[in-house]
């Protein structure tokens, strides 16, 4: 848009939010997969604790991510210490039982830190 010295119309305003800020926006608070450190393992080896590797925008460590479900094929191989991909799931998991059966969703949340499993150990 050509700098005319004039306040841009509303109409621009619009189009920038869509354009640009409503995208970063929701790319910003959609949680998809991220990389983590094993810091504890449940007895059975089903769910883990996870420090995420990548620091906040201030450079703070990230909140640990706590009852991460770890996928069958990785029971028998993760170790406390261990480097995991950690991914999101589309919606709540808190009635998943780890068997083939439907369930109910508990909650209308997307993508939660809550609803995590490790599905690589790297």
């Amino acid at each position: 848009m050509a700098d005319t010295g004039q306040r841009p119309k509303t109409r621009d305003n619009d189009v920038s939010f869509f354009l640009n800020v409503l995208p970063n926006t929701i790319k910003a608070t959609l949680n998809v997969a991220q990389l983590g450190k094993v810091t504890r393992l449940y007895d059975d080896n089903k769910k883990a604790e996870v420090q995420p590797l990548a620091l906040s925008s201030d450079e703070t460590p990230r909140a640990r991510l706590i009852g991460v479900h770890v996928g069958k094929t990785k029971r028998s191989i993760i170790a406390v210490g261990d480097v995991v991909v950690v991914m999101f799931m589309d919606r709540s998991i808190a009635n998943f039982d780890g068997s083939n059966k439907l369930f109910k969703l508990s909650a209308n949340r997307l993508h939660d830190l809550n609803d995590s499993f490790i599905v690589e150990v790297y």
